[in-house]
C-alpha cells in the first residue's frame, strides 16, 4: 500500500514537470490545466492513501496490544508482578513490624531496668536507715546528719553506686 501511495506522488511529480514542461511549448499549452489537475488528484490520492494505510497500521498495532494484553502469558505475567510486588511489600512491612517491636521491647526492658533499680535503691536506702539506727549513739551526730542527708540524696537521685559506696563507708565505721 505504501509502495502504491510512493509510486502516485512520483506520477504526480512527474505530472507536474509535464505541464511545466507543456507550458513552455505555446502548441501544447492547452494540455497544461489538465495534466495539473492530474498531477493534484494524484498527489492527493497518494497522501489519501498513505493517510488511510497509517490508520490501518495503527488500528491492528492496537489490536495486537490488546490481543497481546489479554493473552494468557500477558496475564500470567501481571499476576507474577503482582505476587513479587505483595511479597516485597509484606518483606518491607516485616522488616519494620521486626523493627518496631524490638523498639517496644527495649522500651519496655528500660522500663522494667529503671523500676527494678528504684525498688533495689529504696531497699538499699532502708538498709542504710536501719544501719544508721543501729550505730546512731556511736557516731557523731554531725556524722550522722551527714550520712543520713547523703542517703536521702542518694535515694532522690536513685544512686545505687552512692547507697552503696554509703553502705559500705557505715559498715567499715561499725
Amino acid at each position: 500500500m505504501i509502495k502504491i501511495a510512493l509510486s502516485l506522488f512520483i506520477a504526480a511529480l512527474l505530472l507536474f514537470l509535464t505541464a511545466e514542461a507543456f507550458s513552455a511549448l505555446p502548441l501544447l499549452a492547452y494540455l497544461t490545466p489538465a495534466f495539473y489537475q492530474l498531477g493534484g488528484l494524484s498527489l492527493l490520492a497518494s497522501f489519501a492513501l498513505l493517510f488511510v494505510s497509517l490508520l490501518l497500521l495503527t488500528g491492528s498495532q492496537i489490536l495486537r496490544g490488546i490481543y497481546r494484553y489479554f493473552s494468557g502469558i500477558e496475564r500470567r505475567q501481571r499476576r507474577l508482578w503482582f505476587v513479587q510486588g505483595k511479597l516485597e511489600q509484606e518483606h518491607g512491612l516485616f522488616f519494620h513490624r521486626r523493627l518496631q517491636t524490638r523498639y517496644f521491647l527495649e522500651a519496655k526492658r528500660q522500663r522494667l531496668v529503671r523500676a527494678n533499680n528504684r525498688k533495689h535503691s529504696r531497699s538499699l536506702a532502708k538498709a542504710i536507715d536501719r544501719d544508721l539506727a543501729a550505730i546512731k549513739t556511736q557516731v557523731s551526730p554531725d556524722q550522722f546528719k551527714t550520712w543520713r542527708r547523703q542517703n536521702q540524696i542518694y535515694r532522690r537521685q536513685a544512686n545505687i553506686e552512692g547507697l552503696i559506696a554509703l553502705q559500705q563507708t557505715i559498715i567499715t565505721h561499725h
